[in-house]
């Protein structure tokens, strides 16, 4: 069940198992940006062919097929605002530590 985030950024959130019930099986491919850098994403394909990208979030890091099955219960993906998708560990936020000099 999708639940509603209160972080800045973020629209939605479920649990890894729940949006893989929703969006297909998952894959892990490699790919590169416009400047030609490798990155690793995850890859929801449903029965009709639709696929629905994942990015890793920058504080979870990039993780192999059998450290995401390891993981699956603690994991959630994010819908940001941005239209864009989330691998993220559940109850990760996107805010900041800022050094006030207190």
């Amino acid at each position: 069940m999708a639940t509603e985030a209160k972080l800045v950024g973020i629209k939605e959130s479920w649990g890894l198992v729940a949006f893989a019930r929703m969006k297909g099986k998952m894959q892990v491919g490699d790919f590169k940006d416009k400047e030609g850098t490798p990155f690793k994403s995850c890859i929801f394909t449903d029965a009709s062919g639709n696929r629905t990208f994942v990015s890793f979030s920058s504080n979870l890091g990039e993780l192999t097929p059998r450290e995401i099955a390891e993981r699956k219960d603690s994991l959630q993906v994010c819908a940001l605002e941005s239209g864009t998708y989330k691998l993220c560990k559940q109850g990760e936020n996107n805010w900041q530590d800022v050094d006030l000099g207190l």
